[in-house]
């Protein structure tokens, strides 16, 4: 939650330690006005339509570390890469914050690892474990950790996602079983599942992921453009929605699991041609954009080697670019306009308050 008072910092006990949240002690209004005035100059109508400022989350990603013998569950220490002991997050959601607070009960007997929580829509628990070999190899011997930890949740483990299973007493890893993890929005903003493993990616919570898929949509429909390619999709976030409001769309994705959850959540009725690609190596071959608007949701890297084939190639009817890396955002930016497209819409939403990052969907025209 916020303070009473007028600054509307951040009532946290770790405020200005944590680096989750940077600028907690700073108030919401001054940090507002910096993610604002970031892109002031590239669009002065720039505006932010979704400001949480608090319970936000309905997943985390956490260290656990025994510090000196000392057991502790949270995120990095602004300033240094010791973890913080996090009791309470005001940034996460009351269901994920009840789960947070009954997984805190149970130590894994291990150094150091990296650990995902999530809820799910329907209130479904799921905790992905990412730690050393060796540690999880005694976490199997020894059972009774994971045998209490399977009991609250579904549990995934390691790199490649492997789902935990009992048989006859004894865990064991089988393939991973992807589930309705997270949601996207209909035209009338009724939930469309979304099917992945639990540290697959997602947007970070619910009621920020609605206003920002409302945001692409709303920017897709002022583009007056019916076909999309998307490219780095994911498990159909953007995608869905938009076949949903009547919108051909083509997705190209890399990530195996991410494809196989979107063919699962796909509506029969509203089928979305699907493929598998990496869209930085293999930009000659990926579909013609002729005719067609494109939608980009880069990771931190940003378009890359994209920005030739937009420079060179047959250009899309728009181009709308989804970033929550401001910094690239904005060189991307400046070479696009290079390029000779415009920028006609910058908007926000800010599902990261109190830190620097922010999500903004920037519509081009050519």
């Amino acid at each position: 939650m916020l303070n009473d008072g007028n600054n509307d910092s951040l009532d946290c006990g770790l405020a200005g330690k944590c680096a989750g949240c940077p600028s907690a002690s700073q108030g919401y209004k001054a940090h507002f006005a910096e993610k604002v005035n970031a892109v002031q100059e590239l669009f002065p109508g720039a505006e932010i339509r979704y400001t949480p400022r608090s319970r936000v989350r309905d997943r985390v990603d956490l260290t656990w570390e025994n510090v000196g013998g000392e057991m502790r569950l949270g995120l990095y220490e602004l300033g240094n890469r010791v973890t913080l002991n996090m009791i309470e997050c005001p940034m996460m959601s009351e269901s994920l914050s009840n789960w947070f607070q009954d997984f805190r009960k149970q130590i894994p007997p291990i150094k150091k690892g990296s650990i995902r929580l999530r809820v799910s829509p329907s209130g479904d628990r799921g905790v992905w474990l990412d730690f050393a070999n060796e540690d999880v190899k005694n976490l199997f011997e020894q059972k009774s950790y994971l045998e209490a930890l399977s009991k609250m949740a579904f549990v995934e483990i390691g790199q490649r996602r492997k789902a935990l299973e009992w048989r006859d007493g004894h865990p064991k890893l089988v393939d991973p079983i992807l589930k309705p993890w997270f949601e996207t929005y209909a035209a009338d903003f009724s939930p469309i599942p979304l099917y992945g493993p639990v540290g697959g990616f997602s947007q970070v919570g619910f009621a920020s992921n609605r206003a920002l898929v409302g945001l692409v949509c709303d920017f897709v429909a002022s583009s007056g453009v019916k076909s999309w390619l998307e490219l780095f999709s994911g498990n159909g976030n953007f995608a869905l929605a938009l076949a949903s409001r009547g919108h051909e769309v083509e997705a190209v994705e890399l990530d195996e699991l991410a494809v196989r959850g979107l063919h699962l959540s796909m509506d029969p009725e509203k089928p979305i041609q699907v493929s598998r690609a990496d869209v930085y190596l293999k930009t000659k071959s990926l579909p013609a954009l002729e005719g067609r608007g494109l939608l980009v949701d880069p990771p931190r890297a940003g378009l890359r080697e994209l920005l030739p084939m937009l420079a060179t190639g047959p250009r899309p009817q728009s181009l709308l670019y989804v970033s929550c890396f401001t910094d690239v955002l904005l060189s991307d930016t400046l070479k696009l306009q290079e390029m000779g497209y415009k920028l006609e819409k910058l908007e926000g939403v800010d599902q990261f308050p109190f830190s620097p990052h922010n999500e903004w969907v920037a519509l081009f025209k050519c």
